[in-house]
């Protein structure tokens, strides 16, 4: 996952830059590419920017959106690591379509910029890939370490995440050339191949052979078209420790979060105080150091502090069902606090007059990550062993739809208003996790005498 966040991280900041030279040459309509930056840097060329930006997300997570139930099932029949191989070729397809354009797009045109993203979501795309990743997380762990556990994967992205930014701008500063930054993440997404096909062990031991699947009663055509009938899980059985509806809601709160994952955060702050690449990779270099110290040095120790502060259990109750019952407990606060901080820090983003203000809302929101491996751990201790990859699967569809809508609602808001309030994308984003927090309120866990 070090190398995944390392190459998807090096081209966060090079991916708007590169978009916004191209249709600002498209836009003044010249075969020159050496437009100044401050002529593109205009509302007319952001609008275009932001319209294609949605449509590739609107590729990348349909298609994934289209898979995403069949890989969820498949992870629990064939293993995680078969999904792993999958979305590790897909991304390197997704980044050679990327580096050809920046290339080549005044030769080939701009049509890689949408079939790579296409062939990301149809070869276990984003969505699906973290799902397989956390499924097989918990193949390897007992249900009340899981969230330290998560903790640690979301380090390792954040260190790949902080990395990437950073060895990105020190190619731009020193060869002045976007198309670098693509040749190296090339390079890393091709070692990530190479890993995944040959070193990465399975952990799914209940993994079956065909013949074994071949068995199992088959699913009715409907069930195979419709791929929405995945979510049938959220309400197929009561979650264990947990009310009745405590799975649905956490699906909410995490759908809800998923709108308002990606704003227009280097794109706003390409117009409003006039970065490039290089300062948008600065910012999330830190932006992502400081997500990293929350995973790796403050959830650990809250946890371990409200371990402490709980009570032992009593002599009628194990002690391994005590401490996952403190472990959900935990969970859910870390997840309404995490949701909320995130509210608070969308607002402020949109809220900042300045440079300062503005990275200081963005690091703020660095304590909004206490709710992502918290939710991953509930979800994964409210079903059995068999369920997780289907489960899972069944947020990854939910993660697409979320991601597809906010993509294509966040754009959208954005090139309506960019000439006349840019920062009204950050207020609604900021609504939105208020109703996530509110969702996260529902989660309960079930009383003593009801427990599952």
């Amino acid at each position: 996952m070090v190398l995944v966040a390392f190459s998807g991280g090096a081209l966060l900041a090079p991916h708007a830059q590169f978009y916004t030279e191209v249709f600002c040459t498209r836009y003044y309509k010249s075969q020159n590419d050496l437009i100044p930056m401050k002529d593109c840097v205009i509302p007319e060329v952001h609008r275009l920017v932001s319209r294609a930006q949605a449509l590739i997300m609107f590729l990348t997570y349909g298609s994934t959106l289209v898979g995403a139930g069949y890989y969820g099932r498949l992870s629990d029949v064939k293993g995680r690591v078969a999904i792993l191989r999958i979305s590790t070729l897909g991304t390197l397809i997704y980044v050679t379509c990327d580096l050809l354009t920046a290339k080549y797009h005044e030769t080939i045109g701009i049509s890689l910029l949408f079939i790579g993203p296409l062939i990301r979501g149809l070869m276990a795309g984003e969505s699906v890939l973290m799902a397989a990743v956390q499924a097989y997380i918990a193949d390897c762990t007992n249900p009340s370490s899981r969230t330290v556990v998560f903790a640690r994967l979301m380090s390792s992205l954040f260190i790949g995440a902080a990395i990437g930014p950073f060895v990105g701008s020190l190619i731009i500063k020193h060869t002045g050339s976007l198309v670098n930054v693509f040749y190296a993440a090339w390079i890393v997404d091709f070692c990530n191949v190479i890993y995944t096909c040959f070193f990465v062990p399975e952990s799914n031991k209940r993994a079956v052979d065909r013949e074994h699947e071949t068995t199992k009663k088959a699913k009715g055509l409907w069930d195979r078209l419709n791929i929405f009938s995945a979510l049938k899980i959220l309400f197929k059985n009561p979650p264990l420790h947990m009310t009745k509806y405590a799975l649905p809601c956490i699906a909410i709160a995490e759908f809800l979060l998923t709108l308002v994952k990606r704003p227009p955060t280097l794109l706003y702050a390409m117009l409003k105080f006039k970065w490039t690449a290089y300062e948008g990779s600065i910012f999330y270099t830190y932006a992502s150091l400081m997500r990293l110290f929350m995973m790796i040095g403050v959830l650990p120790l809250l946890s371990k502090l409200f371990i402490k502060k709980c009570p032992r259990a009593s002599p009628i109750t194990a002690p391994e069902e005590k401490k996952l019952k403190n472990t959900i407990t935990f969970d859910i606060w870390m997840v309404r606090i995490g949701i909320g901080m995130d509210a608070i820090c969308l607002a402020l983003a949109g809220l900042a007059t300045n440079v300062t203000l503005f990275t200081l809302a963005g690091m703020l929101q660095s304590f909004s990550m206490l709710a992502q491996p918290s939710i991953r751990s509930l979800l994964t201790n409210l079903v059995e062993p068999d369920k997780v990859g289907e489960l899972l699967g069944a947020v990854a569809i939910l993660d697409s739809v979320g991601m597809i809508i906010a993509h294509l609602g966040v754009n959208t808001i954005y090139s309506a208003s960019v000439e006349t309030m840019p920062s009204l994308t950050f207020y609604i984003c900021a609504v939105i996790a208020g109703f996530s927090c509110l969702s996260s309120f529902l989660v309960r866990r079930a009383k003593p005498e009801t427990d599952q």
